[in-house]
């Protein structure tokens, strides 16, 4: 009868058979990386879950309160057309529109607008100032937005041909949104900047003259009417 009892205790195979001394051990050993695997991931997914909690760049992101004159902000603000070499290493406050930005990794490239001129800025996370969470907060950032970045005036290794201030671009230290656009706009200032009739690139978007009309507020923002005003 014991016998019996033990013979059912053993553990069967996939063949309806007794495993035998060696496969118990290979189903036990499996069984315990199985476990050791899972406690792992555990840890790992508890770690990561901590990090993701401990934002240090809380206080140097976010959209801005209102003021309502209540206050009167102790910074200088710099204006993009001022963006030089000359100022390589110096720490300053740009107030300009989002133009684009594009999110890669770890760091996202943001070009930042100031009527005809416009910078590059970089957001990267470093272990002192800038978070993952700062990061993602940069990259969804609507285009149009008005925004406060401090960063620091760094010269670059290859001009930036895309932008207007092509020997240096902002390592930003802090962004904050002044004023959000909508998350999607009646037309786009780089479909409103080209010409109607472009017999070179017929395939890509543009603007008819009565968007344009409708929505004048964001046509006049485009680097041909600026210029315009400018010379006027």
């Amino acid at each position: 009868m014991e016998k019996e009892n033990t013979q059912a205790e053993v553990p069967l195979g996939p063949d309806g058979k007794p495993l035998s001394k060696k496969a118990l051990k290979k189903q036990q050993k499996d069984a315990e990386k199985a476990a050791k695997k899972a406690q792992r991931q555990a840890q790992q997914a508890a770690e990561a879950e901590a990090q993701e909690t401990e934002d240090f760049s809380k206080d140097c992101y976010g959209n801005m309160a209102m003021l309502q004159s209540t206050e009167k902000p102790d910074r200088r603000l710099v204006r993009v057309e001022e963006l030089t070499p000359a100022l390589a290493g110096e720490t300053v406050w740009v107030r300009a529109r989002m133009h684009t930005s594009r999110a890669k990794g770890k760091q996202c490239f943001l070009v930042l607008r100031q009527q005809q001129f416009n910078v590059q800025a970089l957001v990267f996370v470093n272990d002192k100032t800038v978070s993952k969470q700062m990061v993602k907060f940069a990259a969804n950032i609507t285009k149009e937005s008005i925004i406060d970045v401090e960063g620091v005036v760094q010269k670059v290794a290859q001009p930036v041909e895309s932008c207007t201030q092509r020997d240096v671009e902002l390592h930003v230290e802090r962004v904050f949104v002044v004023s959000a656009s909508a998350p999607q706009l009646p037309l786009q200032l780089d479909d409103a900047a080209r010409p109607e009739h472009d017999e070179e690139d017929a395939s890509r978007p543009r603007v008819n003259q009565d968007t344009r009309l409708d929505n004048r507020i964001i046509d006049l923002r485009t680097t041909t009417n600026q210029a315009v005003y400018r010379v006027v």
